[in-house]
């Protein structure tokens, strides 16, 4: 903080000099002339020149009262510039003529946050937010993204203090709770079951937390952390996964599902997957798990390699037939995605994941679908009537061989089992299209966007329909 102080001192003497110098020398302009000045400095910002652009501000500030409004402009544009610390010494300017509020004070934490300083920013955020839940709410979600639990757990603390019955708050207090204080995170999940958003999740964490009576605290902590990927809380299972290493470092699982978490948040898994793979060669979870990290960065031919590999170490696993299949249908190899995604099938067939997953298959990829799909799909109707994946793909099918009514009476019926489906609501606005019905097409698109995003997959072929229609 010294460091600052210094330059903030520094800043202001030069703002202070230059004013002071031009209160002496020029006459006092007109507020047109003000106003020119102002534009000028924006200019100047604009072209990057910003010592013309902070002479002409201070020019202008010299012969006006205090104007909060020109000080909040030089706020803003020194944080668009970049120029964090001049913006802090006009903000405690500012705040000297007109005070501080919540706004104020989140523009200081956003320039305490740039400047690398966000212990400072956080506890300022926190005493911003201290009485407002929405802005709790916001803190809590950033502190827990960025794995700071002690911060974390004061704020959540802070929402059930405000709110007692705060479901949410409840159950990510224990979820962060559940490493170190298993007893104490036993409570808060079970005021969060009371809420039937959280009732399945709090209990299979309640359930997890009984390793710790029974197993090491490193296998504990592993089965936990998988619970939580389970789930997909993937800053907790970081966090349980973490001290399951700590506990014990030799621990493969642990280790390579760390590099999973953290490649879904978005950072790279690869060096600890493979750290645990050193660990434990001969592992098909392990080869399991590296390839789902080459599936996520797009690298199929090292993802299907990975799935095989799995696969021939542990034959008898329908879900490892499935995943080889799909990393070959990915790379448009149709004859060996049907084989491999039939053989799954043909080692649970009774397991409706794996008949959903060849049923689309042939959907999907219109892949032998008058040939042999079509019956495939019809027979997995019949078997799994109420599963909504499978309805939808059977209207797909029958649209692709021409029988508009009957997929619309079937996608109909999808949507109505499961409307948060973002693949049985584009192939419903497909067919809604079809018909004429463009109206009720544009809504299903709309939903797949917003639900997937326009950018891949049926979130870009919704996209590109809105455009189509001059929706989007």
């Amino acid at each position: 903080m010294a460091s600052w102080s210094n330059r903030a001192a520094a800043i202001a003497a030069r703002v202070l000099v230059v004013a002071v110098f031009l209160m002496v020398v020029h006459p006092a302009p007109s507020a047109q002339q003000v106003i020119q000045w102002r534009s000028m400095g924006d200019q100047a910002m604009l072209a990057g020149d910003y010592r013309v652009a902070f002479d002409v501000y201070s020019r202008a500030l010299s012969y006006v009262a205090p104007q909060p409004a020109l000080w909040e402009h030089l706020v803003r544009v020194s944080v668009e510039a970049g120029l964090y610390d001049d913006a802090r010494v006009y903000l405690y300017v500012l705040a000297d003529q007109d005070g501080w509020n919540a706004a104020r004070r989140d523009q200081l934490a956003a320039i305490l946050t740039h400047s690398g300083e966000d212990v400072y920013a956080s506890a300022l955020l926190y005493v911003s937010a201290a009485n407002d839940p929405r802005e709790l709410r916001a803190l809590a979600q950033e502190q827990i993204a960025r794995l700071d639990w002690p911060n974390a757990e004061t704020t959540l603390a802070q929402l059930l203090t405000l709110d007692a019955t705060d479901a949410q708050s409840a159950y990510q207090l224990g979820l962060l709770l559940a490493p170190q204080a298993p007893d104490l995170a036993r409570d808060y999940l079970l005021r969060a079951e009371h809420d039937p958003a959280y009732t399945v999740a709090a209990r299979a964490v309640t359930q997890a937390l009984d390793a710790y009576g029974t197993q090491s605290r490193t296998d504990a902590l592993t089965y936990l952390g998988i619970t939580l990927v389970g789930l997909g809380e993937w800053p907790f299972a970081e966090q349980a996964l973490q001290m399951a290493l700590e506990a014990n470092a030799v621990n493969p699982a642990a280790l390579a599902y760390l590099g999973f978490v953290r490649d879904q948040q978005g950072g790279d898994g690869l060096p600890d997957i493979e750290a645990a793979l050193a660990m434990s060669p001969n592992d098909p979870l392990l080869y399991y798990i590296l390839g789902q990290h080459w599936r996520l960065v797009q690298e199929h031919r090292q993802a299907y390699d990975a799935f095989t590999r799995a696969y021939w170490l542990a034959p008898e696993n329908p879900a490892l037939a499935a995943e080889v299949g799909t990393e070959l249908q990915n790379m448009s190899d149709f004859v060996g995605a049907e084989q491999w995604l039939t053989r799954a099938v043909e080692l649970a067939p009774q397991d409706v994941e794996w008949v959903r997953l060849l049923a689309a298959f042939y959907a999907d990829t219109g892949f032998q679908l008058e040939a042999v799909g079509l019956d495939v799909i019809e027979r997995a109707a019949g078997q799994f009537p109420a599963d909504a994946d499978i309805r939808a793909s059977v209207g797909w099918a029958y649209y692709q061989t021409g029988d508009t009514e009957r997929a619309y009476q079937e996608l109909n019926t999808a949507v109505s089992q499961n409307p948060d489906q973002p693949r049985s609501r584009y192939y419903f606005g497909v067919v809604l299209e079809r018909q004429g019905d463009l109206d009720g097409a544009s809504d299903s698109y709309w939903f797949v966007v917003d639900t997937l995003g326009p950018d891949e997959g049926f979130g870009l072929l919704a996209a590109r329909a809105l455009r189509r229609l001059g929706s989007g």
